[in-house]
């Protein structure tokens, strides 16, 4: 015997169609489209199941800030960081950041890897070779190339005075930009005391100023004048004066019977 249904108990819930084909097709379009909604969010899901539920971050630009204080800030958000090798840059300090990847305010999945290119510094310049320059003209040279003028030592040498001989560091050397070179300059050749050689024999003579860091000049022989034959009657320039080194004294010789 079949129970019968008790009225009233269970209802039959029924979506109302609509009457129209207006209606009905507006319908259809909705249904479509959440259908297409759904259908792309679970594929999703089965792709990527744990990025679909993780937060997006907006990537923060660490560029100009130190390494170490960039991979903190990037880690404390979510990020993984690695270092993506280092670069010259004319303004971004060594040790710095130059350029990251994905780049500053990207939205990204939490967990992201961002790469960090480190900054070298500026490229080192070459101390040019300044020999022979005046003093000027050295200078204007440097200043010209990014470094500065540092001191300026004056130092006994075989060039005019006011000739660059050297710097410190020597030419060719790498220093960054705004290095100071120091310049060494030329006083001049040194001056010595000239040795007396008058009433010595010709060799004798020779042999003294060479010792004394001279040469032998012209020889002239004076004639008629008195002396042993053979001596130094006069010098020239005169003993106890001062001349540079390698000075030429001439020198005037008595006669040889």
């Amino acid at each position: 015997m079949t129970t019968p249904k008790q009225p009233g108990r269970f209802r039959e819930f029924r979506i109302p169609l609509p009457k129209t084909m207006v209606g009905r097709r507006r319908l259809t379009t909705v249904a479509v489209l959440v259908g297409s909604g759904l259908a792309g969010y679970l594929t999703t899901c089965i792709a990527y199941p744990g990025s679909t539920f993780q937060r997006d971050h907006v990537v923060p630009g660490v560029i100009g800030m130190p390494i170490a204080r960039a991979e903190q800030s990037l880690a404390g958000l979510g990020f993984k960081v690695q270092i993506g090798g280092e670069e010259t840059d004319p303004e971004v300090p060594a040790g710095a950041v130059l350029w990251q990847d994905p780049p500053p305010d990207l939205v990204v999945p939490q967990g992201t890897t961002v790469t960090l290119t480190r900054s070298a510094g500026p490229s080192p310049i070459l101390v040019p070779d300044l020999t022979d320059f005046d003093l000027q003209g050295a200078i204007r040279v440097l200043i010209a190339g990014g470094l500065k003028v540092g001191d300026v030592d004056t130092v006994p040498g075989g060039t005019d005075p006011g000739v660059i001989v050297g710097t410190r560091p020597v030419a060719g050397a790498p220093k960054n930009p705004g290095s100071t070179i120091d310049l060494i300059v030329s006083q001049g050749p040194v001056e010595i005391d000239v040795p007396n050689v008058v009433g010595l024999r010709l060799d004798d003579a020779r042999r003294q100023l060479e010792a004394a860091g001279f040469q032998v000049g012209r020889i002239k022989t004076a004639e008629g004048r008195r002396g042993p034959p053979g001596t130094i009657l006069e010098q020239i320039p005169s003993a106890g004066s001062r001349a540079a080194r390698q000075t030429r004294i001439d020198l005037i010789v008595s006669e040889v019977n």
